[in-house]
């Protein structure tokens, strides 16, 4: 049997969020695991550009201009989460992307060099859990790394 590797801190964490009450508690421990072993936060939104989630981040408007109004939208928001969850850690950068959440979350962490996935156990789309599976789920049975899962808190 070969001598397993002992794992080292973390350096670089990624924290997707979709702005939900369980991303206010991963982002609590990201914050928390990032102070600890001094690692760099990368906090991601993933903007889903499927009809579902249009009425999320802005108004209707035609569809030239829809897209980059969600990521506009989005990267307001995010700005404004970061504001309270991060409060008094600078360590940290955010990332808009679009796409299908969990394959962008799976390829950020790949490009970012994450050493650790922080996310909430479920967000906004249980009833999309029901009909399609989990993105926390197909992120934790799919990651090359450690994926840390944090339940609501109420």
């Amino acid at each position: 049997m070969a001598a397993s590797k002992k794992p080292s801190a973390f350096k670089k964490i990624l924290l997707p969020i979709d702005f939900s009450s369980t991303s206010e508690d991963a982002a609590a421990y990201a914050v928390m695991m990032a102070k600890t072993h001094k690692a760099k936060l990368h906090i991601l939104h993933v903007v889903d550009v499927s009809e579902d989630a249009a009425g999320l981040y802005v108004p209707h408007l035609s569809y030239e201009k829809f897209d980059k109004e969600m990521v506009t939208g989005a990267s307001d928001m995010l700005a404004k989460f970061c504001s309270k969850a991060c409060k008094g850690f600078k360590n940290f950068e955010t990332e808009v992307l679009t796409g299908n959440p969990y394959k962008s979350i799976l390829k950020a962490t790949k490009n970012n060099g994450a050493d650790l996935v922080v996310m909430g156990a479920f967000g906004r789309g249980r009833l999309d859990k029901l009909l399609f599976g989990s993105t926390t789920e197909r992120v934790m049975r799919k990651s090359k790394c450690p994926v840390l899962i944090v339940h609501p808190t109420t």
